[in-house]
């Protein structure tokens, strides 16, 4: 991954730190698509992103902002930003079930511009797994139309 896309998001960890409501560390680290089996797309995607949740509580939902680089399906480096809404639900004890929608502009990915991903979310207030589904897409001139499912964690200081 770039290195400069690391720096950035540590210095967006330590300077939104000292302002945020709930600061949150993103790791990405994988994606499955489904639909072409013959397409050798990366399926091994770490990176790592800041989310800074600032609007909203646990009865409406919360808004937040991220940001994130990670090395993409096509093994480039991607990054994007976004805003977003989650909302979620006491499942069991600590756990939390959720959903969630983010849009904003993606660089990498076999697309550059404006991209949104929905998420599911189960987890603990300070750690969670978010799974985001992309329907069928086109990812690139040589591919057929295959969805993605990205797998995520969300660890809440």
């Amino acid at each position: 991954m770039n290195r400069n896309a690391l720096l950035v998001v540590g210095l967006t960890l330590l300077a939104c730190r000292a302002h945020a409501d709930d600061f949150s560390l993103l790791l990405f680290g994988a994606s499955v698509h489904h639909g072409c089996s013959t397409c050798n797309l990366n399926q091994d995607n770490p990176g790592a992103g800041a989310e800074w949740a600032f609007s909203g509580d646990q009865d409406s939902g919360r808004w937040f902002a991220r940001a994130g680089a990670y090395k993409d399906s096509f093994r480039k480096d991607a990054n994007f930003v976004t805003l977003g809404w989650r909302r979620e639900w006491q499942v069991f004890g600590p756990v939390a079930a959720g959903i969630g929608l983010q849009a904003g502009y993606l660089h990498g990915s076999g697309h550059n511009g404006p991209a949104a991903l929905p998420t599911l979310s189960l987890g603990t207030k300070s750690f969670a797994l978010e799974v985001g589904y992309l329907p069928r897409v086109n990812v690139g001139s040589h591919h057929p139309k295959t969805s993605v499912t990205t797998f995520n964690l969300r660890w809440t200081f």
